[in-house]
Parts: structure tokens; C-alpha cells; sequence
């Protein structure tokens, strides 16, 4: 333990009190986060808010998801376990009674040249116990300071002294005023993020920010669970960008019911708009998507040992998105086939394998791995729109007849498909029931003055 990283064991630690916090805490009442945003520096670039209250509503209703799943005490003890063999601290003795009901992260902009200095604030129910916990870091032990009734803790003295000496306060600004006024109020987590102050940021560690696609001005999102799953939503100001429209799908009703997986989006855009490719796949792949035009999907189908996958496409020359294709996986082919082969399927020889399949179906291009898959596109029966699992998981993430692209997962088939398939290339995946994880959907909404927003949900039942 001695020496280690603070910031390491407070993402270890994270992790471990999630495992305590699902472990059935009294109910309590939980509330809105980010109280230190009210000591925080205006310019903070990042801030991030965690519930640490275990008994607050939101930790008692993700307790009731990770009930749902079989092995949720033995999950929940590992990795408790864990968490204490690799940082030689008791959970309960010695971070539990160090925690306050609230832990939140301020990441302010860095000199230039220098590295992002991070602060974490907390409010510890017992201080003698979190002088303890630092102590036990060693000559990792990180510095803190009384701030406005927090205790602020981190490795850089100077990062304390900006906070010490801060006359205007992140609370106060309305820039994050507009972007957590998006925000649900009552989450396990809440993130902010300054568009400018993270511009500097990059700035300062010698790295450029892509442009054409407008200035970020402020980003924010939650986590939130739920009876049915667990949530984020998040929402994104731009100045200079064009908005996505959102628009209702008329691929729903072509893909065949049944799919393991969808990505529909719009298709086509402007060269001139998307940053120049650095790699031979790079810029393979940059082909790919200005020969995609209208709206686009790509879909997993399962297709005996390895699931197909297959693309529809609404492009005015098809032929430009067949050569386009090729020439991508021949790039992914020579990539994979570059790196040493550690065992299992050679990736390399498996992707230049792939013969395509294609066919125009109306006013939709369709290529795919499988030409049963294809015939199965072109044949007649249950639709997509139609399939019960998509139908329940629209419903339960609260998505919209139209939207500005949406991904959807069936995890229910698709975990066993991709359980097989790693043990057919020699590899293993984390064993354990994981059927109570139904799907995972997410998906844009289009907004106005800038705004975007969009939400993820992790469907368990």
C-alpha cells in the first residue's frame, strides 16, 4: 500500500464502496450533489459529484438492480475482497468511517506545460478517521486544507491555494448553473465539464482540440438508477455547430426481428468537415462514411458459429460504398494481422477471409458477411419494430419516435453468443448468470440553441 497513488485508491475505493453500497443500507433520503461546487473556482475545467450516502434512495434502488442478478452477494464480496488484498485497507474500519455523505472531484486548468491538478472534497463523518486513511498512504500521503467547510484533498499544494483563495465559485457561474440545471437532482453521480477551461486544458499538456464540428461550451450528465435499470442522460451546448435533426427510423421496419444488435444513424457527411486520416485505416474508414448517404444501419444477426453482421445503407452510389468497404476491412485485416498472435483465432486471417454479400433491396443497398442474412432481409415476417425485446427496451430507456441515431443491444442473446465466441478464440470472459441484464439502449435527442442531449439505459429485470 505504501506509496501508492491517492488517486488510484480513491478510484479502487470507489469501487469497493459501490460493493458496500449494495450490500442493503438503511433507507434514507438522499438528495441533490455537488455542494462543493459552492468553494470549487469559477474556472474549474471538470467536476464530478458521487452520493456516498449509503442510504440514500438512489443507493437503495441500485442495491434492488444488483439484487436481480444470481450471484450478487458472492460478486459483491469479491470484490470487497479485492479491493482490500490490493490496498491493504479495511473497508470498514478504516474508509467507511472517512467518508462523508458526499465525495466530489474538481479538476482545475493546468499551467501551461504542467499536468491537470485534481482536488477531491469531502465532508468525513468522523476527521480522525480520514487523517488515519491518509496517513496509512505513506510518503503518498496527498495535502489537505479546510475550505468553506469541506476538506479539500490533493498532491498539489498550489491546486489547495486556488481554492483558498477563490472569490468566485463555480455554483455561482452560469455556465454551470444552465449545464446541471439539465440534470436530475437525485443521482448517484453528477459530471460537469467547461468546454473553454478543458480547451486549455489539452492546450497546456501539448495536445489540439478537432475543429469543425462548433465549440463546446459546457457538457454535463448523470447516473441515476431506477426500478427498471440504471440511467444517464446527458446534455451538451456547442456554439458554430450545425444541430443533428432528429428523425423517425424507416429501418426498424426493414431489419429482421431478432437482431443481437443495431446502430442506426444518418449517414453522409462532408469530407471537408471530418479531420484529415493519419493511418491507411484511418483513412479507409473516413471513405467509408462519406460514401454512406441518408439513414444507415448496421446490425448483428446471429449466423451459425460467428454472428453476421450486415450494413443497409441509402447511398446513390453503391458501388462506392462496396469498394469502400472492402478496402476498410482489408485495413483492418493488415492491422490485426501486424501484431503478434497470443493465441486463439488469428484476427488478421479472419478478417481476410470475409467475403461480402450485397444486394439492392429497394431504395436500400444491403452488404453483409452472410447471404442468409441478407436473403432473411429481403424475405417477409416479423420486423425489428415488431420485436418484443426492442418494443420493451424503447419503452423502458424512454426513447422517442424520433431521435437523432440510436444504438440497442439485445443482451439476453447476445452475452451467450459472445460467451462462445471467446471460448472459441481461446479467451475468457467474466463467468456468472448474467441474465437479469436484458438490454442496453441509447440514443440522441435533438434540441434547440445549441443543446443536445442524449441517454443510455441498462435495462435489469
Amino acid at each position: 500500500m505504501r506509496n501508492r497513488s491517492f488517486l488510484a485508491v480513491t478510484c479502487a475505493a470507489l469501487v469497493a464502496f459501490a460493493a458496500a453500497g449494495c450490500g442493503g443500507a438503511a433507507s434514507g433520503a438522499g438528495g441533490a450533489q455537488g455542494g462543493a461546487a459552492s468553494v470549487a473556482p469559477a474556472d474549474t475545467a471538470a467536476f464530478v459529484a458521487v452520493d456516498t450516502d449509503l442510504g440514500s434512495s438512489q443507493w437503495q434502488a441500485l442495491d434492488g438492480l444488483f439484487r436481480k442478478l444470481p450471484q450478487h452477494d458472492a460478486l459483491l464480496s469479491e470484490l470487497r475482497r479485492a479491493f482490500e488484498q490490493h490496498s491493504q485497507l479495511s473497508w470498514q474500519n478504516d474508509v467507511e468511517p472517512a467518508l462523508g455523505p458526499e465525495l466530489d472531484v474538481a479538476v482545475l486548468p493546468a499551467a501551461s506545460g504542467g499536468k491537470a491538478q485534481v482536488v477531491l472534497l469531502t465532508q468525513p463523518s468522523d476527521s480522525a478517521k480520514l487523517d488515519s486513511l491518509l496517513g496509512k498512504l505513506g510518503a503518498a500521503k496527498p495535502q489537505t486544507a479546510q475550505v468553506g467547510g469541506w476538506t479539500a484533498i490533493s498532491e498539489s499544494a498550489d491546486a489547495l491555494a486556488a481554492f483558498s483563495a477563490a472569490t468566485q465559485h463555480l455554483a455561482d457561474s452560469s455556465v454551470y448553473q444552465e449545464a446541471t440545471g439539465k440534470l436530475a437532482g437525485d443521482a448517484l453521480l453528477e459530471a460537469y465539464g467547461n468546454g473553454a477551461e478543458a480547451r486549455r486544458l489539452v492546450s497546456g499538456l501539448g495536445g489540439t482540440v478537432p475543429a469543425g464540428h462548433g465549440q463546446l461550451v459546457w457538457a454535463a450528465a448523470d447516473v441515476v438508477a431506477a426500478s427498471g435499470g440504471l440511467r444517464v442522460d446527458g446534455f451538451t451546448r456547442s456554439d458554430g455547430a450545425g444541430a443533428a435533426e432528429p428523425y423517425a427510423s424507416q429501418l426498424v421496419g426493414e431489419i429482421p426481428s431478432g437482431a443481437l444488435a443495431v446502430a442506426d444513424f444518418q449517414a453522409g457527411q462532408d469530407a471537408g468537415t471530418q479531420p484529415p486520416a493519419s493511418t491507411p485505416l484511418g483513412g479507409a474508414l473516413q471513405s467509408l462514411a462519406t460514401a454512406l448517404g441518408g439513414e444507415t444501419a448496421v446490425y448483428v444477426s446471429s449466423g451459425g458459429l460467428i454472428p453476421a453482421v450486415t450494413l443497409v445503407t441509402r447511398s446513390s452510389d453503391p458501388q462506392q460504398v462496396l469498394d469502400a468497404l472492402h478496402a476498410a476491412l482489408a485495413n483492418v485485416g493488415s492491422a490485426a494481422g501486424s501484431a503478434p498472435k497470443t493465441g486463439g483465432i488469428d484476427l488478421g486471417s479472419l478478417l481476410g477471409a470475409i467475403r461480402l454479400s450485397h444486394a439492392v433491396v429497394g431504395p436500400d443497398l444491403v452488404v453483409s458477411t452472410s447471404q442468409q442474412a441478407l436473403a432473411d432481409f429481403e424475405a417477409g415476417g416479423r420486423k425489428l419494430a415488431d420485436d418484443g425485446a426492442f418494443k420493451a427496451a424503447q419503452s423502458a430507456a424512454g426513447m422517442p419516435g424520433k431521435t437523432t441515431g440510436f444504438v440497442y443491444v439485445d443482451l439476453a442473446d447476445s452475452l451467450p453468443a459472445l460467451q462462445a465466441l471467446a471460448t472459441l478464440a481461446g479467451a475468457k470472459l467474466p463467468g456468472g448468470d448474467l441474465s437479469a441484464l436484458r438490454t442496453l439502449t441509447a440514443y440522441g435527442t435533438g434540441s434547440s440553441s445549441g443543446v443536445a442531449g442524449f441517454t443510455v439505459f441498462l435495462e435489469v429485470r
